[in-house]
């Protein structure tokens, strides 16, 4: 208003437009903000779906992990298994083994030794019976040399006192 006097209703127009120009500079100044802003969060969204989306692919790529070794896990586990009954099954079948073998031994031992008492017997009886034999022999010999030898020793007294007693029996006569 520094022109000098208007015309009222100019000046309410001015005004008027004034207050409409000032009206739409702020309603652009509130869309603009509310377009910036409105682009702010759909950018926010975008990262954030951006995000989610590589955390998804994140979780898939570590299930398909996780799959893959819980898959491995129960290979591993059923070859462990396999092994384990496996070993088992060895360590039985040695054990038995064992116990036959040591039966066999037992087995074996037993013969021998029944099998030499038996030689022990035969040799005791073709050793002994002999023996027996031999030594009633050389007792029989012996005391028949002793005997003999006895008969030869008192022979001088025996004929000394068969001489005696025919003499003294010739002298009574």
């Amino acid at each position: 208003m520094a022109n000098g006097p208007q015309n009222p209703a100019e000046a309410g127009m001015r005004a008027m437009q004034e207050a409409v120009g000032g009206a739409v500079a702020a309603q652009q100044r509130s869309v603009g903000l509310a377009q910036d802003w409105a682009q702010t969060v759909i950018e926010s969204y975008k990262d954030q779906a951006e995000g989610y989306r590589a955390l998804t692919d994140a979780m898939t790529s570590s299930m398909t992990a996780l799959e893959r070794t819980l898959k491995s896990q129960e290979e591993t586990n059923r070859a462990l298994k396999d092994s384990l009954d496996a070993y088992r099954n060895v360590v039985e079948s040695a054990s038995q083994t064992q116990e036959r073998n040591m039966q066999l031994v037992q087995s074996f031992f037993n013969d021998v030794v029944q099998t030499l008492q038996g030689q022990l017997e035969s040799s005791r009886s073709l050793l002994l019976e002999p023996a027996a034999r031999q030594q009633e022999f050389f007792q029989n010999v012996t005391q028949e040399w002793i005997d003999a030898y006895k008969k030869l020793l008192n022979a001088p007294i025996e004929f000394y006192r068969a001489s005696a007693e025919r003499g003294g029996g010739e002298a009574d006569k």
